[in-house]
């Protein structure tokens, strides 16, 4: 639903402006409903809740033609009965640019009520009040010298000089007040009168709009039900513009999704380096899965997979090999986003891409401790494969970044090996896990798995485990000490991981990539399983005894002996019925065949 609706944003430009346009001033409502509900609201979540439900109006018109947003429509309508009335008191009754809380007042307009208009005059006038109470006085009592004035300790005064103090009014029209050396300073009651509404009327000003503010947010509270499902479809709707504006400004494209648990990307991009890099990311493909459930399942007519004869299935586990920085571990992350943004309802970054539902995606990317608990990177390592092995599911996509790096070679290579055979077949309990519904075929396969490593020996397992296993290689080209990174995924698997040359890009001084390169050729660690197979899951381990050389003259990583005249003749020999003497000749005839056979050169 989310897809035809980003597909209606995107075909229609006009539409999808007037939302965004509308969408503009809706501020984030939910966070001050919420604050409604809680009685925790300020004077500008207010303002911003009025704000943005007087948009109800211009997002109802924006989408009411759009018929994949229907469910959006009907929502934002039953909404705009409650909320424009609200919206309206609000923006009537509050300024535009409301202060942060009422200790000072400020945030009701003038006009809307006659008592704050009162206390707010009283504030602002009072400076003309007295100097027109002063002119009437000297004109009814011809005291050309009064002066009416105001200190903090005494309050307002009518300040007489001496002379005048004689023909003052008696009290109680003037009431003395205070006397000084040459004046007298009077009161009168309607100058006490004034005296008190101006004192006061600062405080009865925040006390009325206090009020004010109080009836409004109580009456938005009484609505919070209609301004939540307001918020939900706004908050919707902006996600979609979002993704379609995404999809036509960076060409993203609608995945199809299906129910088989299904891989398969054409062209896909990094939704993050792609903006940044714009067209020098280089794009790759990706199939994964039973593409045969896909492409000849009972509701699909038979049709055959594109690139796949009859529609065969492809493998569910991909052996990813190549060089540090050459783009493996951007690849399983862009293809992890895309399956995200699939099922987050966005358009994806790519040109055509099937997805079949995912239930979880798992990561075991980076590197991390936690040295607090005890525990150390490859603890942690070890403790997220657990976890990936022990609940991924048939529904599952995994993404797996060098396994097995942070313990010992033969350590680590046993464990990924021991790893990737486990995801290549179905994993444990998940006929329970997904048996809701699921067809047994689709509840037997193993979960869509991107496996990127260092260990080239696990490439063995394309030949061991056909069908189920798939090697992937990133494209490099060697010029003279120099490599170029061509940054495309492609099939099989790669002969060496370039560290050094990597090294040498770093700065490494010279001296050292030198003994690196000499160091390099005389352990050659890198090496085929041909002539030292893995056991096969319950067969017994193979005793190291009867473990053969490398014909091409390289040692494996597992134990290997070459075999020698002067180890053969020393198998024969009988110690305990050697003399000391015959010891002694049999000890110097070993010693001379070792000496007369070349040494080996690894």
């Amino acid at each position: 639903a989310r897809h035809r609706a980003v597909g209606t944003l995107v075909e229609d430009r006009t539409a999808a402006a007037a939302l965004t346009g509308a969408l503009a001033g809706v501020q984030d409502v939910t966070r001050i409903a919420a604050r409604l509900a809680l009685g925790r609201a300020s004077p500008r979540d207010l303002v911003a809740l009025g704000r943005s439900l007087s948009q109800v109006h211009a997002v109802a018109a924006a989408i009411q033609n759009a018929p994949a947003l229907a469910t959006h429509a009907d929502a934002v309508a039953q909404a705009t009965e409650h909320l424009a009335p609200l919206a309206q008191q609000i923006t009537d009754t509050c300024v535009e640019s409301p202060p942060n809380h009422l200790r000072e007042g400020g945030l009701i307009r003038d006009g809307i009520d006659a008592s704050l208009d009162e206390s707010r005059l009283l504030q602002r006038d009072a400076a003309s009040w007295l100097a027109a109470y002063q002119k009437r006085l000297i004109d009814e009592h011809a005291l050309p010298g009064v002066k009416v004035g105001y200190n903090k300790v005494f309050g307002y005064f009518i300040e007489l000089t001496k002379a005048q103090a004689r023909a003052s009014p008696p009290p109680p029209s003037f009431t003395r007040k205070q006397t000084l050396t040459n004046a007298e300073r009077y009161t009168t009651p309607e100058l006490k009168d004034f005296e008190d509404k101006v004192t006061t009327a600062q405080a009865r000003a925040v006390d009325r709009e206090t009020a004010l503010f109080a009836g409004l947010c109580a009456a938005a509270a009484n609505l919070i039900a209609p301004i939540q499902r307001f918020a939900d479809a706004a908050a919707e709707l902006d996600a979609l513009a979002c993704f379609a504006d995404k999809a036509v400004r960076r060409r993203w494209v609608e995945p199809q999704m299906v129910k088989p648990p299904v891989l398969l990307i054409h062209h896909g991009r990094h939704p993050v380096l792609d903006e940044v890099l714009n067209t020098n990311f280089v794009p790759n493909d990706i199939e994964l899965g039973p593409l045969n459930l896909l492409y000849h399942g009972p509701d699909t007519g038979g049709a055959a997979a594109p690139g796949q004869a009859g529609g065969g299935g492809a493998p569910s586990l991909a052996l990813i090999t190549g060089p540090n920085m050459a783009g493996k571990s951007t690849f399983i992350r862009q293809t992890a986003l895309i399956v995200l943004l699939a099922h987050a309802g966005s358009f994806v970054p790519a040109d055509r891409a099937t997805i079949g539902l995912t239930d979880r995606i798992f990561t075991r990317v980076g590197a991390d401790d936690a040295l607090h608990a005890g525990q150390s990177t490859f603890m942690i390592e070890m403790t997220e494969t657990a976890r990936i092995l022990h609940h991924a599911s048939a529904r599952s996509l995994i993404i797996l970044d060098e396994i097995g790096r942070g313990t010992s070679t033969l350590d680590g290579l046993s464990l990924a090996w021991a790893i990737a055979e486990s995801l290549a077949g179905p994993i444990n309990g998940s006929t329970d896990q997904a048996s809701n519904g699921e067809p047994s075929q689709t509840r037997s396969l193993p979960p869509r798995t991107l496996f990127a490593t260092h260990y080239h020996e696990l490439t063995d397992l394309q030949d061991r485990l056909p069908g189920r296993v798939m090697n992937l290689h990133v494209e490099v080209r060697e010029w003279g000490e120099d490599i170029v990174f061509l940054h495309r995924i492609l099939p099989g698997r790669t002969s060496q991981s370039y560290g050094i040359h990597v090294a040498r890009l770093a700065g490494v001084p010279d001296t050292v990539i030198r003994r690196a390169r000499l160091v390099l050729d005389s352990l050659a660690v890198h090496h085929t399983l041909s002539d030292t197979p893995a056991p096969a899951p319950g067969e017994p381990r193979p005793s190291p005894r009867h473990a053969r050389a490398n014909p091409a003259g390289q040692l494996s990583l597992f134990t290997e002996y070459l075999g020698h005249p002067a180890v053969d003749q020393l198998r024969e020999i009988k110690i305990d019925s050697l003399t000391p003497l015959e010891a002694f000749d049999a000890l110097r005839r070993l010693k001379q065949l070792a000496d007369s056979q070349p040494r080996p050169t690894h």
